[in-house]
């Protein structure tokens, strides 16, 4: 099972880094000295600093990204951490090598002993040997780039950090290895000969090499790096044919094809035809069509023919067919990978349902003191339910009395305060006396005009007296917070430590909430009681401003009369002191009015807070202990939860009963637990495909 669903990863993360993708990518491959190299050239305009070539030994040493860009003219060098350096670089030499240890930090990795031979080794082995005393020998001359993350350089200066160095070099005495720090390379340049602007080349080092892991690596460089592959050979005297090395490198780039039913859509033979080797050239497309082609031309794959020295040829004989044929056959590749991705997602999830109902049958066959210890502690959840239940249906019942009593003192009382402190405020003088706000309307009225002046402080007063009876709003709060404490008090009383040491009603119900969603114990149904609960809000300005608006209406100096249907002024002030007094007196005894209605219709609507709580907390009673089976919640039921919730805490729930439990129902009830979470991702896995 955890092959395939590591498999199933993988192919999730290369299907998410294929359609992430904003540009055509299309791999280089092949054996060293079939002209890659060149043709990478010829394609991105780059030279021998950028994308070494040579005559003798493999010459790139790193992966790199080459991208036509209109702006850009650099390179961006990933260098590798430590870490990464010894994992992917120095242990598949000793995984390879067999040997029994492997360094895990730079500097046993510098202090390692290697061997200058192995007892029968093969050939390989040798040369793995070899490679891996030179990486530790060169190790001064790239240890100090490790670990320095990206770093854009000026591509003038770039083969030293992604070629191998030369015979000549290695000839001369000791090299500077610094590739070997080097993860990968990013290019960004303009193409002279392509009008493609999001277009990528991947230059895949590896195949053929003798490198520990390079084959591997070579795969997963295609699988999640590009949409295409040119495999390229080429046309000369020795190899003027189809070699059994080649059919190996087919298959392996065929491996990386993944879901791709078209192999020819995904693999493009290329053929190297230097000029003057028309013939040469000719005999390996002949031997190309009988061994691979089975005798028909493009059967499988598509042989492209090119001198890849010559840039022109390269845009007429390959770039263009190439990307003309993209075009058309990308969305179906496409498809292909996310119909693939799709179908082996399902096949491990299908596999892990049956793996898990084995399971489960087992597990559940399990008699003697498991089960009975498992029955012992669903009573005791069973019991716990009851208790809880009981409490609070009688916290219900209070509620309910107090919320269809004649009246509630409380509510009242803070009403009634509201609306002394707002009456205070207005016969004080609006805040600052009566002379003051007498002279300082004077001086407006010569200013404004008086009727302006007036219809400014009407507005003022009614967004006043509006504002302080919003101060209700702690009222409501703390009604509301005094039930979430009664309700995680209850709760809390009844689960031995648990919830020991909380304070405060939101504050026991979080930590309730956040106990019944645990990933590996959740109980959805319980916990969505509980957070209905803990949203549960009141305030005046949601709840009630909006049904005393009428009550407001009356401090406006502007109104509709009802007979005629027209605008009128409700009172227009003289100029002059005598006409500011009466001004004041009026709006006075206005903002009186609208405080007295605002105050009885508060005390004569219906929706008062205890109603609100009550509502709440009944609504909480029925979900947290009676609801049944959710589909809507993947639920079967608060019955059902508390035994899971009392499982998951037994140990919290009642302390110190349940100590001589074997260390074997311990493991059963863990087990249980797994299953039950395993079967609830599984479900939400089937119900997302």
């Amino acid at each position: 099972m955890r092959r395939r669903i590591a498999r199933a990863i993988e192919l999730l993360t290369a299907v998410e880094a294929r359609f992430a993708r904003d540009t055509v990518n299309i791999g280089v491959s092949g054996s060293a000295r079939m002209g890659k190299s060149t043709l990478l050239q010829s394609i991105s305009g780059l030279g021998d600093e950028q994308i070494p070539t040579g005559r003798d030994l493999p010459v790139t040493a790193v992966r790199s990204r080459i991208y036509n860009s209109r702006s850009l003219n650099q390179a961006i060098l990933r260098f590798h951490s430590r870490e990464s350096f010894l994992a992917e670089v120095v242990h598949p030499y000793h995984v390879e090598l067999k040997f029994a240890a492997m360094p895990t930090t730079i500097d046993e990795f510098r202090a390692w002993s290697y061997p200058t031979e192995l007892p029968e080794a093969t050939p390989g082995q040798i040369s793995m040997l070899v490679r891996l005393r030179d990486i530790h020998e060169a190790l001064p001359t790239y240890e100090a780039d490790l670990g320095r993350g990206e770093q854009v350089v000026s591509l003038d200066g770039l083969r030293r950090y992604v070629a191998y160095p030369s015979h000549e070099e290695r000839s001369a005495g000791p090299v500077e290895c610094r590739y070997l720090a080097v993860r990968d390379v990013r290019i960004d340049c303009p193409f002279p000969h392509t009008e493609v602007e999001r277009l990528g080349f991947v230059d895949l080092p590896g195949l053929g090499e003798i490198a520990a892991d390079a084959e591997k690596r070579h795969i997963t460089g295609l699988r999640h790096d590009v949409d295409a592959v040119l495999l390229v050979k080429r046309a000369v005297d020795a190899q003027a044919f189809w070699m059994e090395a080649d059919g190996r490198a087919l298959d392996l780039l065929d491996e990386a094809r993944g879901s791709i039913r078209n192999r020819g859509d995904f693999v493009h033979l290329v053929i190297n035809r230097p000029p003057g080797q028309e013939s040469l050239a000719e005999a390996l497309r002949a031997d190309i069509l009988h061994k691979v082609n089975d005798g028909q031309e493009a059967r499988y794959f598509e042989v492209l023919e090119t001198d890849v020295k010559n840039p022109q040829a390269v845009r007429d004989d390959l770039l263009t067919p190439l990307l003309r044929k993209l075009a058309a056959r990308l969305p179906v590749m496409d498809a292909d990978c996310l119909a693939g991705t799709r179908e082996a997602v399902d096949h491990a999830r299908a596999s892990a349902e049956a793996a898990l109902a084995e399971v489960t049958r087992a597990v559940r066959g399990v008699r003697a003191e498991s089960g009975d210890v498992i029955e012992l502690i669903n009573r005791e959840a069973e019991q716990l339910r009851k208790a809880i239940s009981k409490d609070l249906s009688e916290l219900v019942d209070r509620l309910r009395n107090r919320a269809f009593e004649a009246e509630d003192p409380a509510y009242v009382k803070a009403v009634q305060e509201v609306h002394r402190e707002t009456v205070d405020w207005i016969t004080s003088g609006f805040g600052v006396g009566e002379q003051a706000w007498c002279q300082s309307a004077e001086l407006d009225f010569l200013t404004d005009g008086a009727l302006v002046f007036a219809e400014h402080q009407m507005n003022r007063i009614r967004v006043e007296v509006a504002n302080r009876f919003a101060a209700l709003d702690a009222y409501f709060s703390d009604e509301v917070e005094q039930a979430r404490l009664e309700v995680g008090t209850i709760i809390a009383r009844h689960c031995g430590t648990l919830l020991s040491g909380i304070e405060g009603g939101s504050a026991l119900l979080t930590e309730l909430a956040a106990l019944l969603d645990n990933p590996r114990n959740p109980c959805p149904a319980l916990h969505g009681a509980v957070v209905n609960l803990l949203t549960l809000r009141m305030g005046y300005r949601s709840h009630l401003h909006p049904r005393l608006r009428r009550q407001l209406d009356g401090l406006q100096m502007r109104y509709r009369n009802p007979q005629t249907g027209r605008m009128e002024t409700a009172f227009t002030p003289d100029d002059g002191a005598e006409g500011v007094h009466e001004l004041y007196v009026f709006l006075v005894q206005q903002a009186l009015n609208a405080a007295h209605e605002i105050r009885k219709a508060l005390l004569e609507e219906e929706m008062t807070p205890a109603l609100v709580v009550y509502a709440a907390v009944e609504h909480f009673l029925d979900s947290f202990i009676r609801s049944g089976a959710s589909e809507e919640l993947h639920s079967p039921g608060a019955k059902w939860e508390f035994e899971r919730f009392a499982r998951a805490y037994r140990d919290q729930l009642w302390p110190g009963a349940h100590e001589g439990i074997a260390e074997g129902n311990v493991r059963y009830d863990h087990v249980l637990t797994i299953i039950e979470a395993l079967e609830k991702k599984l479900a939400e896995a089937g119900r997302s495909a």
